[in-house]
């Protein structure tokens, strides 16, 4: 007589306990971080949810957000830039280039974690400068961007016998720079036998250089 009063009850209490948990999966928010977002456009997507990520105020700050909505269990995640393929880097701040970091991954399956926290890092892109190189003929010229290491020597060795009379060389620095820096391309050592003067070797890393995609108007003339 007492089980049989007893079930209903139970019935009862684990109805309340159903109904208070809403009687569904777990759900599970996304968290992002996001590291020195310097300029506005970047945006962020995953499982139909688009956000904007805002600039921070100081270079290598951090923002931290939350897609509005929870994703539930065993709900596969991918947070990638809006429009990203293997082709295109999707919706990225201006002059800059972010991406995931590996711990944790940027995809997964909600319920892999204990939590979806999520980190991508944005750095300021980076141009290659360089440009030609006319009637080189004798060996020995190094060329040097600023007062840093990054210095520039025809490889291998060229002489008179490598170099054709009047031909051109293509060269690009070793060390490329950084958008907004400035660059100052000069010579650091004659060439044997010759006198080079450089042309176009100063400037700034500008919108018109990222426009190019490079820096490759540098004439360095030998005589």
């Amino acid at each position: 007589m007492k089980f049989s009063l007893m079930r209903p009850a139970l019935a009862l209490g684990v109805a309340v306990v159903l109904a208070s948990c809403g009687g569904g999966k777990a759900t599970y928010p996304v968290r992002v971080t996001v590291v020195n977002p310097q300029y506005e456009g970047l945006v962020l997507s995953t499982n139909g949810q688009d956000f904007a990520v805002p600039k921070v105020a100081t270079p290598g700050a951090t923002y931290t957000f939350t897609f509005p909505n929870a994703i539930e269990y065993g709900t596969v995640y991918n947070v990638l830039p809006k429009g990203a393929s293997s082709t295109s880097a999707g919706a990225q701040p201006a002059h800059m280039l972010c991406q995931p970091g590996s711990i944790p991954p940027n995809t997964g399956t909600a319920g892999q974690f204990q939590s979806i926290d999520i980190t991508y890092n944005c750095l300021l892109k980076t141009f290659a400068i360089g440009g030609t190189i006319k009637n080189l003929k004798g060996a020995g010229l190094v060329l040097i961007n600023g007062s840093t290491a990054s210095s520039y020597a025809p490889s291998p060795t060229l002489d008179a016998s490598s170099v054709p009379t009047g031909a051109d060389i293509t060269f690009s620095m070793p060390s490329a720079v950084t958008w907004g820096e400035t660059y100052g391309v000069t010579i650091l050592t004659q060439p044997t036998g010759q006198t080079c003067t450089v042309a176009n070797g100063t400037g700034t890393i500008d919108q018109a250089v990222e426009n190019a995609g490079s820096v490759t108007n540098i004439v360095v003339t030998c005589q």
